[in-house]
């Protein structure tokens, strides 16, 4: 019963007929916290989703599960937004305030398609397509796969979420993805900041070298108001920080011909 209480939500949620386009507040309309404000109903039904095999294998099911709770206390949401929309909003919402055990799933389910792109679909890597911020144009379907999904991960990691901070820095590491410098940075000092630390050392002395004391000084600010994107927006191009772009600046530097 709670099953198909939970399909009659889902089919309600995605064919309802959207009647206004309004300014929805999460501030007055906030996700219920998994930890202590689900009804015993609810409870019930991610119990359910549990025996399903929900966990990594399953993210869709249980991002989409804890959708349908959010529809379930607020139905004149589905009223003001259709679907996609309003789970990407919600998402949003969720990563910026965790109040939804889904939200390691919604980052774990863009990185892993971008993880199976580069695994599967690529045979010559992505050079200069993105470096925190678009590099650029895309020139086929799958660049413009990678590019929508890196779009969605740099959105989760300016909401400053715990799981998606490290996720955007750690596409470096299966990758050929390079990030400049100042947004490195600023993603590795904001995540190593919440638990007291600080980041490699080399990383802020790589941003004094190639972009300057004042650069970091504007950095800093940014990671203290949480604004990624004031970093991305004002970053240099991706080419600035090719090989052959650092070799000309150095040889420029020391007045050498180029």
């Amino acid at each position: 019963m709670r099953s198909l209480s939970a399909a009659c939500l889902l089919l309600f949620t995605i064919f309802v007929p959207v009647q206004a386009t309004e300014n929805w507040s999460f501030a007055d309309h906030p996700h219920p916290d998994f930890m202590d404000e689900y009804s015993a109903e609810e409870d019930a039904m991610i119990a359910d989703l549990e025996a399903m095999g929900a966990g990594i294998n399953n993210c869709s099911a249980e991002i989409v599960f804890e959708y349908l709770i959010y529809n379930r206390r607020y139905p004149e949401f589905a009223f003001t937004h259709e679907f996609k929309e309003g789970l990407e909003v919600w998402k949003h919402h969720v990563l910026e305030t965790n109040r939804a055990a889904s939200s390691f799933c919604i980052v774990i389910e863009v990185t892993e398609e971008l993880r199976e792109l580069y695994s599967y679909d690529f045979a010559t890597p992505t050079e200069g397509l993105f470096c925190g911020k678009p590099g650029r144009p895309y020139i086929n379907a799958e660049e413009s796969r990678i590019m929508g999904l890196l779009d969605r991960l740099v959105s989760y990691a300016a909401t400053g979420n715990s799981f998606a901070l490290p996720a955007l820095s750690e596409v470096e590491d299966w990758s050929d993805i390079r990030l400049n410098p100042d947004i490195r940075y600023y993603v590795e000092a904001r995540q190593a900041r919440r638990y007291g630390n600080e980041p490699a050392p080399i990383l802020r002395d790589t941003v004094i070298a190639l972009q300057g004391k004042d650069r970091l000084a504007f950095v800093e600010d940014a990671i203290a108001r949480n604004d990624l994107y004031a970093v991305i927006e004002t970053s240099p191009p991706c080419s600035a920080f090719t090989p052959e772009a650092l070799a000309k600046a150095q040889e420029a530097a020391r007045g050498d011909p180029i």
